[in-house]
């Protein structure tokens, strides 16, 4: 009995095929004129003449299903390939969009300040450390960069300096590095100070100013620009704004935290500053 079961669907298909093959035989011995014999096996191969017919169809409709199914898989995937092809030109185009709009804000510092000489770069890495704020430029001594070249975004704001520099690369030191110190005024009161980083206001993305004259009265938004005392930096970049005045460490003088105008999380290409006139 278990037997009989195992091979049913045997059976069944040779079962199947010996109706297919009766039905054959049928069609050539009784054709033409009815006969009683041929009446009566035509009677009991009808149903199963039909029955193949419902199988036959249930095949081919199942066949027909299958196709259509691989069609459509087929279709998807040049379909997901053709998205992802636009999804790549959208990029590249929103890219050089990008690009275009920071070259034509490039082309109208430059008319601003033609006493700068620019080179433009990519950053090509960010140090990812909690001790310091750099990133590396695809740009080196090849290109005419040198250490201590002041470094721009598109629209001329300060956003830090040349601190290593090799063949076809270079490390820039950002605003907010605590080893930054650079000379500064404030540009309603003309008054001289030091922009310099701060371990603990890097984290913060921001940087102090210090140094300042007794007198100063600072207020919050208040610009921040280059001194260039010194000749190292180009003079009137402009640095950041005020946000908060606070007293020293010691209580007796205070200090300015300064935020950058530049959105370093935001860069992907920087202008370093090759040449510029000095101003006394």
């Amino acid at each position: 009995m278990k037997d009989f079961f195992k091979n049913r669907p045997v059976i069944v298909l040779f079962l199947l095929a010996a109706i297919i093959l009766a039905m054959a035989i049928s069609s050539i011995v009784f054709e033409g004129e009815a006969t009683p014999i041929s009446d009566s096996l035509r009677a009991i191969l009808t149903p199963f003449r039909a029955a193949a017919n419902g199988v036959s169809n249930l095949i081919n409709s199942v066949y027909t299903y299958m196709y259509e199914v691989e069609e459509l898989k087929s279709e998807n995937r040049e379909l997901r390939i053709r998205i992802a092809e636009m999804e790549e030109i959208i990029r590249q185009s929103e890219q050089a969009m990008e690009e275009n709009e920071r070259l034509r804000e490039l082309l109208k510092l430059s008319e601003r300040r033609r006493d700068l000489t620019f080179v433009m770069a990519d950053i090509v890495s960010r140090d990812s450390s909690n001790w310091a704020s750099t990133f590396t430029i695809g740009k080196g001594s090849a290109h005419g960069i040198e250490p201590f070249d002041c470094v721009v975004n598109e629209e001329g704001f300060f956003t830090g300096y040349v601190s290593e520099v090799g063949t076809n690369w270079s490390i820039v030191t950002t605003v907010i590095d605590s080893e930054l110190e650079l000379g500064a005024f404030i540009y309603r009161t003309r008054e001289a100070a030091v922009a310099e980083g701060d371990f603990a206001l890097m984290s913060e993305g921001l940087l102090k100013l210090t140094y300042l004259p007794e007198d100063t009265v600072l207020l919050n938004g208040d610009v921040i620009l280059t001194s260039g005392v010194g000749g190292v930096y180009p003079k009137d970049l402009v640095i950041g704004t005020v946000k908060q005045v606070r007293t020293d460490s010691s209580g007796m003088g205070t200090y300015a935290v300064i935020e950058p105008k530049v959105d370093l999380d935001k860069l992907t290409q920087v202008f370093i500053i090759t040449d510029f006139d000095i101003s006394d």
